[in-house]
């Protein structure tokens, strides 16, 4: 499928092209939101005030990818709400409740990546997405998702190193 065609037939009122639209982004809106607020139900409602921020903005998309527009969206609204909240969610200790079952320092050593590096080794890991895809989201060269995903590989297992099992 064609999303952009699609933003285009909904920007013009085809209001079912928005149904395309998300099935097409609501993982990675789901992620981007999730990233940041590892609850469950306030991610949902916050997919929400994404979509609805999207259909009020629709008009003004004129990018080349509505993927990385959304993505920065469902960012910004999932950080507006930590903010709205005084809540930093860096601070929290179940940031990635999924992930410390895993290991237990893993979580840890996640918070202390940059904001780059985080964002694209979990899009890799808890998404499965290629650095072509990555790279579109976060509109940045492959070579320099790779680069951020060696480096944040590298960074954990010198974080982890010294944790016994």
């Amino acid at each position: 499928m064609d999303l952009e065609k699609e933003v285009e037939k909904y920007k013009l009122g085809n209001e079912l092209a928005f149904h395309q639209i998300y099935k097409e982004t609501r993982s990675l809106v789901q992620f981007a939101i999730y990233s940041y607020i590892p609850n469950r139900h306030i991610v949902e409602d916050l997919m929400q005030d994404t979509y609805v921020k999207v259909h009020q903005k629709i008009k003004e998309y004129h990018q080349k990818s509505f993927r990385s527009w959304i993505y920065l969206i469902a960012k910004n609204t999932a950080l507006d709400y930590l903010k709205k909240k005084k809540e930093m969610i860096m601070d929290s200790l179940d940031v990635f409740p999924d992930m410390s079952s895993t290991h237990p320092f893993l979580y840890y050593a996640i918070r202390h990546l940059k904001e780059l590096e985080r964002e694209v080794f979990l899009m890799k890991v808890l998404c499965g997405h290629t650095s072509k895809r990555i790279s579109e989201i976060l509109e940045i060269k492959p070579s320099m998702v790779n680069q951020y995903y060696l480096l944040a590989k590298q960074k954990l297992r010198e974080y982890l190193k010294d944790v016994e099992e």
